[in-house]
C-alpha cells in the first residue's frame, strides 16, 4: 500500500505528525494552555480527515495523539478538584508523543528505502536498454 503514497502525501503526513508533536509538547511544557491545545487538536482533526489513507502507517499514531490531546484539553478546562485526572491524561499524551516520534522515524526510513529501490530499478532498466 505504501507504494501508492505520493511524495506530497508523505510530506503532508510528516508535517501533520511534526505539528501534533509540537502542539502537544507546547502544552506539556506549559507554553500553551488547555484551551489552545483543544483548538489545535480540533484543527488537526479536520486535516487528518482528508488525508490519503495510504499514509495511515504514520497517521494512525497521530490520530491517537490527537484524541488524547482533545481529551486532555477537555479535562484541563473542566472545573474539578481532581488534578490527578489531568496528570494521567498528560502522561498519555507524553507517551503518544514518543510513539509518534518513533513511528515518524520508521516511516521516513521505510519510504526513503522504497525510493532508493525505485531509483535503482529505473537505473537498471536504463542500463538494460543500453546493453547490446
Amino acid at each position: 500500500m505504501s507504494d501508492r503514497l505520493s511524495q506530497a502525501s508523505r510530506q503532508v503526513a510528516n508535517m501533520l505528525a511534526v505539528r501534533a508533536v509540537r502542539q502537544a509538547t507546547d502544552f506539556l511544557q506549559g507554553r500553551d494552555g488547555p484551551t489552545l491545545l483543544g483548538m489545535n487538536a480540533d484543527a488537526l482533526q479536520l486535516e487528518l480527515l482528508v488525508m490519503d489513507p495510504a499514509a495511515n502507517g504514520l497517521l494512525n499514531p497521530v490520530r491517537l495523539l490527537n484524541v488524547a490531546m482533545m481529551s486532555t484539553a477537555r479535562v484541563g478546562t473542566e472545573l474539578t478538584d481532581d488534578p490527578a485526572r489531568l496528570d494521567r491524561w498528560m502522561h498519555v499524551v507524553a507517551s503518544l508523543v514518543e510513539l509518534v516520534q518513533h513511528e515518524r522515524a520508521r516511516f521516513a526510513s521505510e519510504h526513503s528505502l522504497e525510493q532508493a529501490k525505485r531509483s535503482a530499478a529505473v537505473a537498471n532498466s536504463a542500463n538494460d536498454g543500453a546493453s547490446p
